[in-house]
């Protein structure tokens, strides 16, 4: 019986061993060795945390950053503007990028502001517009072809306009005055316009003067038509009117155009 037992500290010697090995057999397999994995061949590889690899898209160099990705954001008159180059010409201008004026090639605009009505087929829903009662806001009055500068809730001007023909309409809706120059010329129609403000796509429609040559003299032809529907989707006014705009009226002022 005695000889079947093992002295304590042989026993205990066993027990060390044993777990030393144990531990080594951990460390290694820890370092990848494949004397160790092989060893363990039903044992799979590590898994990452659930969190690694779910980054933002554009942690990602393949991925380039969008403004859908980033947040919505103005575009660049730059930017917008290339993405005009299938409709329209590239005019030149003194301050600013415009590729609208007289130049234009207006789509049909689905209406995102108005008065209330029900939207047609294929429309979006259509948003009342509520008026800032402070700073400045504008209203086109496409059907009486008027303009309104409202200031701090209480009508400061009413000027005649002339907003886009049937074929080539000024959108309606809900705007905001974005970029702006001294001029531009259209060498598609022959046509310019001084003190341009955009007020939809970043240069492409605008408030502006009436038609100007390309020496910056007013065309009667097309002066003479103020006050009914003649241009190709923007807005124009009167030289005096244009530049008033274009000296006060901050960007960012809301613009509502309606019937």
């Amino acid at each position: 019986m005695g000889e079947m037992m093992m002295p304590g500290k042989i026993k205990g010697l066993a027990i060390f061993l044993f777990a030393l090995q144990g531990l080594l057999a951990l460390f290694w397999l820890s370092r990848g060795s494949p004397t160790v994995l092989s060893r363990f061949p039903s044992l799979p590889p590590p898994s990452p945390p659930a969190w690694e690899g779910a980054l933002h898209p554009l942690s990602s160099p393949d991925t380039q950053p969008t403004a859908m990705a980033i947040g919505k954001e103005l575009p660049s008159a730059e930017t917008t503007a290339e993405s005009a180059k299938s409709s329209v010409h590239n005019p030149t201008n003194k301050t600013g990028t415009s590729r609208g004026g007289e130049g234009v090639v207006a789509r049909k605009e689905i209406r995102t502001g108005g008065r209330g009505e029900e939207a047609g087929p294929g429309e979006s829903p259509v948003q009342a517009f509520v008026p800032p009662k402070k700073g400045y806001w504008i209203e086109v009055l496409v059907g009486s072809q008027k303009m309104r500068i409202y200031q701090e809730g209480q009508l400061k001007k009413e000027w005649v306009v002339s907003t886009g023909t049937p074929d080539k309409p000024t959108p309606l809706g809900v705007f905001a005055i974005q970029n702006r120059g001294e001029w531009f010329y259209n060498p598609k129609y022959n046509q310019g316009a001084k003190w341009w403000v955009s007020f939809k796509d970043w240069g492409v429609y605008l408030f502006h003067s009436l038609p100007m040559d390309r020496d910056q003299r007013i065309i009667p032809e097309e002066a003479l038509k103020l006050g009914t529907p003649a241009s190709h989707g923007c807005v124009r006014l009167e030289v005096d009117n244009a530049k008033w705009i274009y000296d006060h009226i901050p960007q960012g002022t809301p613009v509502y155009i309606h019937e």
